[in-house]
């Protein structure tokens, strides 16, 4: 009997369904981008989003005798993400060492990067951010938070400012001439601020899998007289520790807005109403974890119908 041929996996095709199954606010507004623009960013946001799923999910998850055992396994392969990725950016071919999945999705970014400048740089520090959470380190204080965030969450910000700021250069190019380090300025405040939010929010889930995914510094624990190895989701004291996140949330979104309105006049249209959609999602979640920081709120339904309403509103064209 002959074999059915195996089905090949068309790359751009994985990386946009691990983008929508993602479900983040990210790939809710980027539905909205072009053809050309959403390639490269569900490319990017798919790279980024299996090696931390890797880490999460697939290591994290284990217990503490079967973390210390597969520790160097796991280090190695966010190692060989990180090589493989910079190697799909100076446009080679990814490189053996990952399963069969993530190789394709490097390869969607292979085949959309190699027509534009976007820089590295996020890939290196998202991978940093990665072995770090393999290690298993601790953040002492909230400046350790803030150099953890530049891989965690900057980088991908970074990536996703330079998708909305870059032009079309030639048939399928595109352009936005800016550094790493220009982009990731404009990213930074604006990351680190739904950041926040997004630890609020998760919190009391985060807690129920033994605080260790709950990625604020021992300082903001010891602060509130909070072990976060015991960490429970309904203490007078959590709801302390939220009102103090949700302060430094405050000083972020101030900034992260300041620089979204000087930014929107100089995009396009569409990626104006993008940024800014984004951006008031957040703040509307904050808006809300302000009133009631409870951490065992189902907030599910509140992020949907501000989706919902925010696409009506902004006149976002979403499939």
């Amino acid at each position: 009997m002959k074999r059915a041929p195996e089905q090949t996996i068309d790359p751009p095709q994985l990386a946009a369904r691990i983008t929508r199954e993602s479900a983040s606010n990210l790939w809710f507004v980027g539905q909205a981008l072009d053809a050309r623009k959403r390639r490269l960013f569900e490319a990017s946001y798919a790279s980024m989003r299996v090696i931390d799923d890797f880490v999460d999910d697939d290591f994290l998850s284990l217990s503490e005798a079967d973390r210390e055992t597969r520790r160097p396994t796991a280090l190695t392969y966010v190692e060989t993400w990180r090589d493989a990725a910079m190697d799909v950016l100076a446009g080679s071919a990814p490189r053996a060492g990952l399963n069969e999945r993530d190789r394709t999705i490097l390869e969607a970014l292979r085949l959309s990067a190699s027509v534009s400048d976007v820089p590295p740089d996020p890939w290196q520090h998202l991978a940093e951010a990665m072995a770090f959470d393999v290690r298993e380190g601790r953040l002492e204080t909230w400046a350790d938070f803030d150099r953890y965030c530049e891989g965690a969450t900057v980088a991908p910000a970074t990536v996703f400012l330079y998708v909305l700021q870059a032009q079309r250069s030639g048939d399928e190019g595109l352009c936005a001439a800016r550094s790493a380090e220009s982009l990731a300025t404009q990213a930074r405040d604006m990351a680190i601020f739904c950041y926040l939010v997004h630890i609020m929010r998760d919190f009391a889930k985060d807690a129920a899998r033994g605080g260790q995914l709950i990625t604020i510094p021992r300082e903001c624990f010891e602060t509130h007289g909070i072990d976060r190895e015991t960490v429970t989701a309904d203490s007078g004291r959590t709801l302390d520790l939220l009102r103090d996140l949700s302060e430094r949330a405050d000083r972020r979104r101030i900034a992260a807005r300041a620089m979204a309105d000087g930014l929107i006049p100089a995009l396009g249209s569409i990626e104006g109403r993008i940024l800014n959609a984004l951006l008031t999602i957040y703040e509307r979640m904050h808006d809300s974890l302000k009133v009631d920081p409870s951490p065992s709120r189902d907030r599910a339904s509140l992020t949907e119908n501000l989706r919902t309403s925010l696409a009506r509103q902004l006149g976002l064209a979403l499939p």
